[in-house]
């Protein structure tokens, strides 16, 4: 079997395409992947590091509007299409999985011109414009949340799968739980409050953070891990100096799986993949959604979460060092915190990447007959 991935610009569109390709290829070992990404977004590293064949196409954000940049985005993307249809002539895919960015466009219109069967995933509450025309050209649409299935009227099939992330970090051992608190300093008897704010970090998030991290020398019961993105970790380190003994700050956790399990509360941001991740392991949460997002989806993905009691909402726009401090305390010194795991669990899907498994199959399958 031959698959192509495609997805790219943030980790929550790239790692649950290689959940998925990880899934298939315990059921098909002598499976083959190639990943289309761009050269602009995280594809090309994180693929790069899992050995991965990766092959580059140019691509870039659709435009609603008629300007000069919009048709610059247009020729780009066309340009995109052509080298994806060499790309697939060239691997010859029983199915194409695409998982949204800008990228995923060009390459499931080049293969629906060869007629190659594809299938969109879309993390979010609320999909993006590619999505959504993808989801014309292909056999099967995956949803993460339950009533986006709306956005997708035009399509073949739509079904409810979650995100497999949910399903990756079911599989956390012990055994690296232990790694994780020895690599990071994890003390198991004090609260761990993790803060991250995805793969590329969050200006704002970081210097609310920075004022507030003095406080934690009140707190000696509690612990912070704050991952600031690799891009602002050197300016962050020494905005932030002296740090408090209970604060270890660092540029990125590649293990995250291992460590969210031990977290009292998580602070983060609300993207799908995130919220999968948090849901499955009922980590409490402070959820802050980006307001940089198409039609501000991350809040779209957080609304169900804070109406369930799961996890507590602040907009960026009211985000100061006492506004998360004040909900760090409400979580953190109550039994809230409790029934917040419970109700998290309510929204786990922890089968997401065995059905989405089976849905890219029902594509594939004339192709593998």
């Amino acid at each position: 079997m031959r698959i192509v991935l495609t997805g790219g610009g943030t980790g929550g569109h790239i790692y649950p395409a290689l959940t998925l390709w990880r899934h298939l290829s315990q059921k098909h070992p002598d499976a083959e992947v190639l990943y289309i990404g761009t050269s602009k977004g995280l594809e090309q590293g994180i693929v790069g590091h899992e050995g991965i064949r990766f092959e580059v196409i140019r691509a870039a954000g659709l435009k609603r509007e008629v300007s000069l940049k919009a048709i610059r985005t247009v020729l780009e993307t066309y340009a995109g299409f052509r080298r994806a249809k060499r790309i697939l002539k060239e691997f010859r895919p029983d199915v194409v999985v695409g998982t949204g960015g800008y990228v995923t466009l060009p390459v499931v219109y080049a293969a629906s011109k060869l007629r190659i069967p594809s299938v969109i995933w879309e993390a979010n509450a609320r999909p993006g414009l590619t999505n959504q025309l993808c989801a014309k050209k292909a056999e099967a649409v995956a949803v993460s949340f339950p009533g986006t299935e709306r956005w997708f009227k035009g399509a073949k099939r739509v079904a409810l799968t979650g995100n497999p992330r949910a399903s990756e970090v079911q599989h956390i051992t012990p055994e690296l739980q232990t790694q994780a608190r020895q690599t990071y300093g994890i003390d198991a008897a004090k609260k761990l409050i993790l803060c991250f704010a995805g793969s590329r970090g969050a200006e704002t998030i970081n210097r609310v953070l920075v004022e507030l991290l003095p406080r934690l020398e009140e707190r000696p019961d509690w612990q912070m891990l704050y991952v600031t993105g690799e891009a602002h970790y050197h300016e962050i380190d020494r905005m932030a100096s002296p740090v408090p003994s209970n604060v270890r700050i660092l540029p990125f956790i590649h293990d995250m799986p291992a460590v969210l399990p031990q977290a009292a509360v998580a602070v983060t941001r609300a993207g799908g993949a995130t919220l999968a991740e948090i849901c499955s392991l009922g980590v409490p949460s402070i959820l802050i959604p980006s307001p940089y997002v198409t039609a501000n989806h991350q809040e779209e993905n957080a609304k169900p979460l804070v109406e369930h009691k799961a996890a507590k909402m602040i907009r960026e726009s009211d985000l100061s060092a006492g506004t998360l401090w004040d909900a760090l305390a409400k979580v953190l010194d109550s039994d809230e915190h409790v029934q917040m795991r419970e109700n998290a669990l309510q929204f786990a899907t922890p089968q997401a990447v065995a059905d989405l498994y089976d849905l890219v199959m029902r594509a594939a399958g004339a192709n593998l007959q």
